[in-house]
């Protein structure tokens, strides 16, 4: 029964079929290549403005909303 099926296999698909095989293949090396390093148990440090960490962490100023029609301050020429 398998030979048979087989046997009705032309060249073209015979061709198809391996580079369907090989593609699937390659797909499933990359996932989990990728899912190596990765850590189920991640969970993202949490900053806050007055925790102190990280770079900037001060925020000056209030909430501002952004306004088109307001112009930009020319940058002072320094000599």
């Amino acid at each position: 029964m398998i030979g048979q099926w087989i046997t009705n296999f032309t060249p073209k698909r015979i061709i198809i079929f391996l580079v369907i095989i090989l593609v699937i293949i390659y797909v499933v090396w990359y996932v989990i290549d990728a899912l190596d390093g990765f850590d189920p148990n991640f969970k993202p440090a949490v900053t806050t403005a007055t925790s102190g960490a990280g770079v900037g962490s001060e925020i000056k100023g209030g909430v501002e909303i952004f306004d088109p029609s307001k112009k930009t301050p020319e940058a002072a020429h320094t000599k």
